[in-house]
């Protein structure tokens, strides 16, 4: 949108710019003033980062009548009160990409018309701005994820002496380059090279948000196994600790027979212990037990009374290796770890899913890597060195002030 300015109209207008106080004036000069320069319509709109129908408008301003200053008050509106508060409260439940159809909607719902520039003006008028809206997850529950805040402050209340609280969660960087915004010089269009690569790492992590640590495993697949065995690592990494509460949300990862099995004592009474300790091997869950096994199980009994809940199961006359599993001894918990299952559809209450986003800023975003094998020792570097160097400035980004969420109103 090329104008021409004199040279005097030019010096004025830097003049004015250098002493100006209102931002809003101010826009409109180096608007004109980009303009003039040879910047499009849409280059000057991201430069001030304003609607392109609004840098439109400065510059007809000015170039019609050399209008800098806004106008006070504004026109009246062409809708009623009514009318505006129906606008209103239909556009806070549907979002619509440009004004045109915004300008559609209301010409076929009350008959009235009005130009782009005017429904901008409106919108603005009426505090609306052009930005991207946040997604939330469809399926969340407002309520379970209130109680769990409040379980959860509770639980950070009374906390023993040598407890501690680790939320974990896994993540899977890919090598693909992840193109994000960032800061650009004017009229420049930058190009960066990206790489398609579905090559990924497959990492579980553990963040203590009391001292920021972190601690992370790689994993050929994300399953019970892995889980189990990063368990144990976080046991290995905190030897004093008295009880670790473990957050996590409820992915078949951590609620899976492996973890269960995990969090309950070692000489839990189950199938495994049957075998390990006395070589009975149970048949499915549905099988009638042999006589034989039914008398080598009362032998059992008559030494450690204790392993059974109910003796008289074993006197049952088609005793299925299900009936009698529901009467053995139930698993204690595990001595030092507890788990404690998100609500489903929370990932906003869980602080390490920021910590990803830091690795991904710090490691992914905007960069491309030659090797797979570059690519997973950036990763590495992040959490061994990197995250030691950043810390100090991660609190106010990685804590518990949790995001709630307000569910989406269907229409």
């Amino acid at each position: 949108m090329k104008i021409t300015l004199t040279e005097e109209q030019k010096q004025k207008l830097e003049e004015q710019h250098k002493t100006e106080r209102d931002s809003r004036i101010c826009d409109r000069i180096k608007a004109v003033l980009l303009a003039n320069e040879g910047w499009t319509q849409r280059q000057i709109a991201q430069a001030l980062r304003i609607h392109e129908t609004t840098v439109w408008g400065h510059v007809k301003d000015y170039v019609i009548q050399e209008k800098l200053k806004p106008s006070s008050g504004g026109s009246s509106s062409k809708l009623n009160e009514q009318q505006t508060i129906e606008i209103i409260s239909h556009l806070e439940q549907n979002t619509y990409p440009s004004t045109k159809e915004i300008i559609q909607y209301v010409q076929d719902t009350y008959g009235v018309s009005y130009t782009q520039q005017g429904m901008h003006d409106w919108l603005i008028k009426h505090k609306f701005s052009y930005k991207k809206p946040k997604g939330v997850p469809a399926k969340f529950n407002k309520l379970r994820q209130e109680a769990f805040i409040r379980e959860y402050e509770e639980l950070k209340a009374n906390l023993g002496p040598g407890e501690v609280v680790l939320f974990i969660d896994s993540v899977h960087p890919t090598q693909a380059t992840k193109i994000t915004s960032g800061w650009i010089r004017k009229g420049v269009e930058k190009m960066i090279a990206t790489v398609a690569s579905r090559s990924r790492i497959n990492l579980t992590g553990a963040i203590d948000l009391n001292t920021m640590s972190i601690i992370t495993r790689e994993y050929e697949t994300i399953n019970g196994s892995a889980t189990v065995d990063f368990l144990k690592a976080i046991e290995a990494a905190h030897p004093a600790s008295a009880k670790i509460h473990i957050i996590a949300d409820g992915g078949g990862a951590h609620t899976s027979n492996e973890v269960g099995l995990f969090l309950s004592e070692a000489n839990a009474v189950n199938r495994l212990f049957l075998d390990e300790t006395y070589g009975i091997k149970l048949p499915g869950n549905s099988v009638k037990l042999p006589k034989k096994m039914k008398v080598q199980l009362k032998s059992i009994v008559e030494k450690e009374a204790q392993l059974f809940k109910d003796h008289s199961i074993l006197d049952v006359d088609k005793l299925t290796a299900r009936e009698l599993l529901d009467t053995l001894k139930a698993p204690q918990p595990h001595p030092k770890l507890v788990m404690h299952i998100l609500p489903p559809y929370s990932p906003n209450l869980n602080p390490i899913e920021r910590a990803w986003k830091v690795m991904n800023e710090h490691v992914r975003n905007n960069k491309v890597f030659d090797s797979f094998t570059e690519f997973k020792a950036k990763i590495r570097t992040f959490f061994s060195s990197t995250w030691n160097i950043i810390l100090p400035d991660l609190t106010d980004r990685i804590n518990d002030n949790f995001q709630k969420l307000k569910p989406v109103v269907s229409v």
